[in-house]
């Protein structure tokens, strides 16, 4: 009897003891916070396995690094606390911050901060300068969170993002090489024009056969003949959904007609899931809801997407359409995504900084993971690395914008794997 009390004793007390290091480090994470953040504001979010707590954090971030005198906006990050003796992950996705749990932050076993894009969702002033949603500005806005938090988490850092996230933890590496001790980046797109050309070349000429790329264009066709019929269909999604489409739907079928093939490519369809020639408007208009998603046009996704759009536009570099063979079946004659960017706004492209980033990072990139999609239209611009540069880079077949770790060869996965452990000096999990 007595033996039994005291082992229910002892696993009370080694509960206990548990629960009260969870405290302690939770309240060390937050006197931390507010210490080193001024006037922070921090709530609680539902914690997830593998992670002690989980919080929202947002801090006083400047407007202008180069003028800091200008004010400043609250931007917000999220924190997945392991433990503050573990790695570090920090998400640079280019948009709103998601919450998450990435791939490395799996792999190494570590703490992730998903810092949320400036301007974007609750990153935002009430007036928003549009001059100052720039790639330097926004590296400052990462390089002023990190500094501080690695005061704390002060062991490893690896930084990773997909897609415009992918670019720019790219692009983080390369400014600031010290605060990063290794990068895994997903699709990361380096466009080298306010209009890419690639991105046009590669589905019209460098992807699938030649057979698919007519069954696409004859598609596109077939979804401008079927306009009438598609018109009362989006007035109804619009009405569903308690929606509109700021640019009108009779435009709206134009952008996504010329939009498809290159959704279709980055999404990773298959040919023989384009409709017939003879399918119905019903048919029509599920595959663009799928491939194309009519809602990228409504008055939500315009309203959020609007920083990336002028980012793209202005500086970042983007993609235009091919009209080829569709031309005399537009409404607009001339379609470009800078409908899509803020109003009475200077919209000129300056790509110097891109530019000068981009030779750097084929040149110079060191404990850096790259992944493609071989189909993926914004493979296009992928980073073509010099034989000088130390990085990795993986480009699966016929896949797309969805490409991830886990979707290599065990070969691939390993080589990522030696390398993190290398990099990170740390012990790694396997997905």
């Amino acid at each position: 009897m007595l033996r039994v009390l005291y082992c229910v004793f002892f696993v009370l007390f080694w509960n206990n003891i548990s629960l009260f290091a969870i405290a302690d480090e939770r309240e060390l994470v937050i006197s931390f916070l507010k210490k080193s953040f001024e006037d922070c504001k921090i709530k609680d979010l539902e914690s997830e396995k593998g992670f002690q707590f989980v919080l929202e954090v947002r801090v006083r971030q400047y407007l202008d690094h180069k003028n800091k005198k200008r004010g400043f906006f609250y931007q917000k990050f999220i924190l997945h606390h392991r433990a503050k003796d573990n790695p570090n992950v920090m998400v640079t996705e280019g948009y709103k911050a998601n919450g998450r749990v990435y791939e490395a932050t799996k792999i190494l076993n570590a703490n992730q901060v998903d810092i949320e894009y400036r301007f974007f969702d609750e990153s935002r002033p009430e007036v928003i300068d549009w001059s100052l949603m720039t790639q330097e500005q926004g590296l400052e806005d990462f390089y002023f969170i990190q500094k501080k938090l690695k005061k704390l988490y002060n062991k490893k850092w690896c930084a990773t993002g997909i897609s415009k996230g992918g670019t720019t933890c790219v692009l983080y590496k390369m400014k600031y090489p010290r605060m990063l001790d290794a990068v895994v980046s997903y699709v990361g797109p380096f466009a080298n024009a306010q209009e890419d050309k690639r991105t046009i070349e590669h589905y019209t000429s460098k992807v699938g056969t030649a057979a698919c790329r007519k069954k696409i264009k004859d598609f596109q066709i077939h979804i401008l003949q079927n306009r009438a019929a598609l018109i009362p269909k989006l007035d109804s999604l619009a009405v569903e959904e308690n929606t509109s489409f700021p640019i009108g739907v009779n435009r709206v079928i134009d952008y996504a007609a010329a939009e498809y093939p290159f959704s279709f490519w980055q999404w990773g369809f298959s040919c023989d899931e384009v409709p017939s020639y003879n399918s119905s408007v019903e048919e029509i208009f599920a595959h663009v809801e799928e491939v194309v998603d009519f809602n990228f046009y409504d008055e939500k996704q315009c309203s959020e997407l609007l920083p990336a759009y002028y980012q793209f536009m202005t500086e970042y570099g983007y993609y235009g359409f091919d009209t080829t063979g569709i031309g005399n079946l537009l409404s607009d004659k001339n379609l470009t995504n800078l409908t899509f960017c803020p109003k009475n706004t200077d919209l000129s492209f300056k790509h110097e900084f891109m530019q000068k980033m981009t030779k750097k990072a084929e040149r110079k990139s060191k404990e850096t993971i790259l992944i493609y999609g071989a189909n993926d239209t914004w493979t296009a611009c992928a980073l073509n690395l010099h034989p000088k540069a130390k990085a990795l880079k993986f480009v699966k077949a016929n896949s797309g914008h969805r490409t991830r770790i886990k979707d290599l060869s065990q070969d691939e996965k390993n080589q990522i794997y030696a390398s993190l452990k290398k990099w990170m000096k740390t012990d790694v999990t396997r997905l």
